[in-house]
């Protein structure tokens, strides 16, 4: 009988540090982007994300933070710098699969 691949126990050792960065004199915080729910993946391509999904993303991502973090002026670039750096955070570039975690 083989042994049973625990889930529960992989998504607990792999709780990654959250990505905090500061706008308009608050700090958001975002999740590692591997850690946002499974329900994200239908409505997103992260293989090559459009403008529209890393929004929904963020959005994801920020949750409570949204409205305040939307409310913001925030041009175009500064919103697609803010995605790499949060998929850098994690070790992970657009396109890229997410490494496994260290045992």
């Amino acid at each position: 009988m083989s042994d049973v691949f625990n889930l529960d126990v992989w998504v607990a050792e792999a709780k990654r540090e959250p990505f905090r960065f500061a706008l308009g004199g608050t700090t958001f915080v975002l999740p590692a982007a591997g850690d946002l729910d499974k329900s994200i993946l239908s409505s997103v391509n992260t293989e090559a994300p459009s403008a529209t999904d890393i929004v929904a993303l963020l959005r994801a991502g920020l949750a409570d933070q949204w409205p305040e973090f939307d409310k913001l002026p925030v041009p175009i670039s500064a919103v697609g710098e803010l995605f790499r750096r949060w998929q850098h955070h994690q070790g992970v570039t657009p396109g890229e699969s997410e490494p496994s975690p260290t045992s």
